[in-house]
C-alpha cells in the first residue's frame, strides 16, 4: 500500500494487468488505488484485506482470493516491517519474523494451487541485504533465550525470504 509496492501495482497495471493489492489498513489501500488511478485511469484494479502479522488473516485471505479467481501468474510477496521494537504477532512470532517471512509463506503455500492453475507463473519475494546481518538462529527465533536484537531479528526474516525462494524454486519451478 506504498512505497514500492505501489509503484509495482501501478506498472503492472498500465501494462494490463489485473492486480489486487492486499492491505492491513483499508484507508492506505484506497490512497494505494487512488494514486494509482492518477497515472493509471483505466487501472483494473481489486482490493483484498490482509494481515501478515495473522495467520488467520493470511488464511481468510487467500480463501477470498481461491473463492474469487481460479488463477494467478504473479505473487509478488513485498510488504514487511523493518527495524521494529520487540513485539510478536498474533500467533505468538516474533514480529519482523512472523511478518516478513512466516505470512508470506502462509500465503504462498495457500495459494499454490491458484499459481499451478495459472502456470507458467512466478512468485518473487522481495528481500534486501538485511540477509548478510544475521542467520536464522532456528532454536530461538522468537528471542526467547537471547537479548532481542532488531538488526538481527530483521537478518534472520530476510536469509528466511532467501532461503524460501530457492526451496520454492526447486518444488515448483
Amino acid at each position: 500500500s506504498a512505497g514500492i509496492g505501489v509503484e509495482t501495482a501501478r506498472a503492472l497495471a498500465a501494462a494490463g494487468a489485473h492486480v489486487v493489492l492486499a492491505s492491513r489498513n483499508p484507508e492506505k489501500n484506497a490512497a494505494a488505488v487512488a494514486s494509482i488511478r492518477e497515472r493509471v485511469p483505466d487501472a483494473d484494479l481489486e482490493l483484498g484485506d490482509l494481515d501478515l502479522t495473522s495467520l488467520a488473516s493470511v488464511r481468510a485471505f487467500a480463501e477470498w482470493y481461491a473463492g474469487k479467481h481460479d488463477r494467478l501468474h504473479l505473487l509478488i510477496n513485498n510488504a514487511g516491517v523493518m527495524y521494529t521494537p520487540f513485539e510478536h504477532t498474533a500467533e505468538g512470532i516474533e514480529l519482523q519474523f512472523g511478518t516478513n517471512h512466516v505470512g508470506h509463506f502462509l500465503l504462498t503455500c495457500l495459494l499454490v494451487p491458484q499459481l499451478l492453475a495459472g502456470a507458467p507463473a512466478r512468485v518473487v519475494n522481495v528481500s534486501s541485504g538485511g540477509h548478510m546481518t544475521s542467520d536464522i538462529v532456528w532454536d530461538d527465533v522468537n528471542f526467547e533465550r537471547q537479548e532481542y536484537n532488531k538488526f538481527a531479528s530483521y537478518g534472520q526474516s530476510k536469509t528466511a525470504n532467501i532461503l524460501f525462494s530457492v526451496e520454492l524454486d526447486r518444488r515448483l519451478g
